[in-house]
């Protein structure tokens, strides 16, 4: 962290000094003009204009629909733009249809603007509101639930109401993993001063730590999809073998988040080492015979894919915990 010492000049004007790599980095020179926020716990945020004024798009999306529609718009609101114009010569209302849609799964956007030809998408999200590490323990807590959830309506086979809600959370998760995104070339973006703000390096893992969360919550979607797609009972020992790995992967997923945030390397390493003996015996839910019907066997291959995946997730977790110690520490030396 820099420091510099506050002088006077004339009778009631007191002067700071600006980083050198900050100014240079944004175009800073005499006579460039710098905007200056407070927050409300007294703490100022220097920006450039460059940063600060409202980032505008127009889009003209021309025929687009559906999944290459959402997309830019995906695109667009991780890339930080403030207000998104959405033309076309003629907006159908299908794409009308799809831009609510997407602005729905968003946190912050706002239509509201909408013509025959133009919708007008504001972010109304503050970027002092864009806490990743909040948004990353939200995704956790969702991400644990779906897990034992879409485990009930496994076990259970007559749950398709939970199995459905299941599904539907993989939208929440979604939605938070995009905002983690939007955060990081938000930082990147603006270079400011900020007390709070976090640095890149933190802010790349946690986003990265964001995509390997919303992966499981893909998993869990799965295995929500599974106990409805295959009408079978599992066996008892199956059942009680399952009950063990949901408290497992919700253990895991909570240890690994936390070695993140506090930036354990130690404990992250054991952890890889823990779960790779897990994924040994988990291996053996894959195993079928010939006393299995169809329909179990397909249940258990589909499973075992799905658990093994989620397993290797939370690895990934913890190699983003190596590696940031490492890149925590050579910061640090430079």
């Amino acid at each position: 962290m820099d420091t510099r010492k506050v002088q006077r000049t004339g009778k009631s004007t007191f002067i700071v000094s600006l980083p050198k790599a900050w100014a240079t980095k944004n175009g800073i020179s005499a006579g460039s003009i710098v905007y200056i926020s407070q927050g409300d716990n007294g703490a100022l945020t220097l920006s450039t204009d460059r940063s600060e004024r409202d980032l505008r798009v127009r889009l003209d999306v021309g025929e687009k629909t559906g999944d290459d529609l959402i997309r830019d718009i995906i695109g667009c609101y991780v890339g930080g733009y403030r207000i998104i114009e959405v033309t076309s010569q003629h907006m159908s209302p299908a794409q009308k249809k799809d831009l609510h849609q997407i602005v729905n799964k968003l946190i912050g956007p706002e239509i509201l603007e909408e013509t025959i030809n133009k919708v007008v998408i504001h972010d109304l999200l503050s970027s002092e509101e864009l806490q990743s590490e909040k948004a990353l323990r939200r995704i956790k807590t969702v991400v644990k639930s779906m897990i034992h959830d879409s485990f009930v309506s496994l076990m259970n086979n007559d749950e398709d109401e939970l199995a459905m809600d299941v599904i539907q959370r993989d939208d929440d998760v979604d939605r938070l993993n995009l905002l983690i995104s939007r955060q990081f070339t938000e930082i990147l973006r603006t270079g400011s001063v900020k007390q709070e703000l976090q640095n890149p390096i933190h802010a790349f893992n946690y986003m990265q730590a964001a995509s390997n969360l919303e992966r499981i919550a893909d998993h869990a979607h799965r295995i929500a999809q599974i106990a409805r797609e295959y009408n079978c009972t599992l066996a008892d020992d199956l059942k009680e073998e399952l009950l063990t790995i949901e408290s497992q992967l919700c253990s895991l997923i909570d240890d690994s988040l936390s070695h993140l945030l506090q930036t354990n390397s130690d404990k992250a390493n054991e952890m890889i080492d823990t779960i790779r003996e897990i994924q040994m015996g988990v291996a053996g839910i894959a195993v079928v015979s010939d006393n299995l019907g169809k329909s179990e066997m397909l249940k258990r291959l589909a499973l075992a894919a799905s658990l093994e995946r989620m397993f290797d997730y939370i690895m990934n977790i913890c190699e983003l915990t190596i590696n940031l110690s490492h890149a925590t520490r050579a910061a640090e030396k430079s």
